[in-house]
């Protein structure tokens, strides 16, 4: 083992030192090249924008999108694979119907996975669209915390309103504000939905997937969030093949 020449020569020296390093744990080696050991004080920052909201923390924008405004990616529930809509309707391959004969899990007249066998009711992280595109603690959200959401707006602690033409974008959607911090701002695009081959109320309609399996109903009905110009149903429920758009939240 080689002799080592320790950064600071006097325990003086690092006392002063140490309040501006990071749990410092630094030699030099005579005979190796530059050995530098440090453990960081703190977790890295989330790599997406989010606004802290009803309690929640919410990804500014959808999963494939490139900002608040932007449209993003239709997924089947419980699929980690995004579509255009032009991979629906165009010529774009990828192709995809968005019907249960094309989902991953279905087979034989029914669902291999999140059924009655497994008694699985809430997405796996390996079958979660949020998780697989973001990754660390990024996640789809449980109907849960929709509903949370939910009892901030009855509540009164966050406003909700409908905009056709969100910040001058041309984009109609769901506008959430909270009433004591007006720079939290959620936008959730007017995308619409696709099923069987076409994508339908694109501007009038928004579909957002919960992480919830609605298990009392059957193993293909899961929960979603939608809204309209007039009403929001923060825990609707449909078939999980349907092609939905998908917001993160960032777990603990």
């Amino acid at each position: 083992m080689g002799k080592y020449l320790k950064l600071f020569e006097t325990h003086s020296q690092y006392e002063q030192a140490q309040s501006s390093l990071i749990l410092p744990n630094v030699s030099l080696c005579e005979d190796q090249p530059t050995v530098v050991h440090y453990n960081p004080s703190t977790p890295p920052t989330p790599s997406h924008d989010f606004v802290e909201i009803g309690g929640i923390k919410w990804a500014t924008m959808n999963i494939g999108a490139n900002s608040v405004t932007d449209n993003g990616l239709y997924f089947a529930w419980a699929e980690t694979t995004g579509y255009t809509a032009d991979q629906v309707t165009g010529s774009s391959l990828p192709h995809k119907d968005f019907q249960e004969s094309d989902n991953v899990y279905y087979s034989d007249d029914s669902y291999t996975k999140y059924n009655s066998g497994d008694d699985l009711v809430t997405l796996q992280s390996g079958d979660d669209a949020v998780t697989a595109a973001w990754g660390g603690n990024w996640r789809m959200p449980t109907v849960s915390e929709w509903q949370a959401l939910g009892e901030a707006v009855d509540n009164g602690d966050v406003t909700s309103a409908w905009t056709a033409d969100y910040q001058g974008s041309g984009v109609s959607g769901l506008v959430l504000t909270d009433k004591t911090d007006s720079s939290k701002v959620l936008f959730f695009p007017a995308a619409g939905d696709c099923s069987y081959g076409s994508v339908g109320d694109v501007g009038s309609g928004g579909y957002y997937w919960s992480s919830s399996l609605y298990a009392d109903y059957g193993e293909n009905i899961a929960y979603y969030m939608y809204f309209r110009s007039s009403d929001v149903d923060w825990n609707d429920y449909y078939g999980r093949y349907g092609g939905y758009s998908v917001r993160g939240v960032l777990g603990e």
